[in-house]
């Protein structure tokens, strides 16, 4: 359900054209769009008169009903449209579906939530949730705010408040009560476990991709969304988040007071924290040293992951060093 390429509607000699950029490339492509009548609608749509496009190819829908929702839905007087694909007839009530975001969406029946499960979407209708009383919060979460519910991938998650509730990056969710790590099930599922750690969520905030802190804690956290298994979280002892600041040109380091982190861990082979700092791709400095920053398995809880590990480069002047 994720758009892995970008398109975008412009007009060239007289011709509507339409540029897909993704993975690093761009390729452009003559529509049959008028260049009289059209207009760019989003997420990769396009009508004029009488026509429909998506990502540059016609569809089958009839132009003047047809509307973009949001996150790729779509839907004309009769059929509803996910990334230009028409659903099933029998699928969605067309004239009322409406798309709450990316995980979901409702018609006349109900509220229902997009599950990705071993390689597949199902809908699956949440029960008991009112189209007329919901939102998508994001991630896998929604709510009914005047219900007071919020819903975790569809099911009812009675340890969250439906109106203090926010997303702290991809991996926390707090409310007025706590904070939670929320753990991904791993590449062939989208469901997720939901834990209470021990922080403040008044002062919790992400500190990058690996980082968080409340006012007197700072937290190591790592979450693979393809691999269940490499997950965890764990209070940095000894570490405050005065003065805290994470280093983002050196994946997973950080550096707290007199300590450099690395991914969590004191890396003991940098001489002098105040002034280390990255230098070109594998190379990192302090005012006395140059160092090598080699890719290397580090065993966590179950699992390995590679890390950068600092090794010192003999003889070299940190002043006139270069990567040549």
């Amino acid at each position: 359900m994720q758009r892995t390429s970008m398109s975008r509607y412009t007009e060239r000699d007289g011709a509507v054209v339409c540029t897909l950029s993704g993975f690093g490339a761009e390729v452009v492509v003559e529509t049959t769009l008028d260049s009289k009548t059209w207009s760019e609608l989003g997420d990769g749509y396009a009508k004029d008169a009488t026509r429909v496009l998506y990502d540059g190819e016609d569809i089958d829908a009839d132009a003047a009903s047809f509307v973009v929702l949001r996150h790729g839905y779509a839907k004309d007087a009769a059929t509803v449209f996910s990334r230009g694909t028409p659903e099933e007839t029998d699928a969605w009530d067309a004239p009322s579906f409406v798309a709450f975001g990316r995980r979901y969406v409702a018609d006349r029946r109900g509220v229902f939530c997009i599950r990705y499960t071993y390689d597949c979407y199902e809908a699956v209708e949440v029960s008991g949730a009112d189209p007329r009383d919901f939102e998508e919060i994001g991630l896998a979460l929604g709510r009914a705010p005047r219900a007071g519910v919020v819903y975790n991938n569809g099911v009812v998650e009675a340890r969250l408040e439906a109106s203090s509730i926010e997303l702290r990056g991809r991996c926390f969710v707090v409310d007025r009560n706590g904070v939670y790590h929320l753990h991904s099930g791993g590449k062939h599922t989208d469901t997720n476990t939901l834990s209470r750690i021990d922080a403040d969520p008044r002062s919790f905030t992400v500190l990058g991709e690996y980082y968080a802190a409340d006012a007197g804690n700072v937290f190591y956290f790592l979450d693979d969304d393809g691999d269940a298994d490499v997950a965890t979280l764990r209070r940095i002892v000894g570490v405050s988040p005065v003065g805290f600041e994470v280093i983002g040109a050196l994946d997973g380091y950080a550096r707290a007071g007199q300590l450099i982190l690395n991914h969590g861990v004191v890396e003991t082979e940098i001489v002098d924290p105040a002034s280390f700092e990255a230098l070109a791709p594998g190379w990192a400095r302090d005012r006395l040293h140059v160092y090598e920053m080699r890719p290397q398995l580090r065993a966590m809880a179950g699992f390995q992951y590679e890390v950068l590990s600092a090794r010192i480069v003999p003889g070299a002047d940190p002043t006139t060093f270069r990567n040549v």
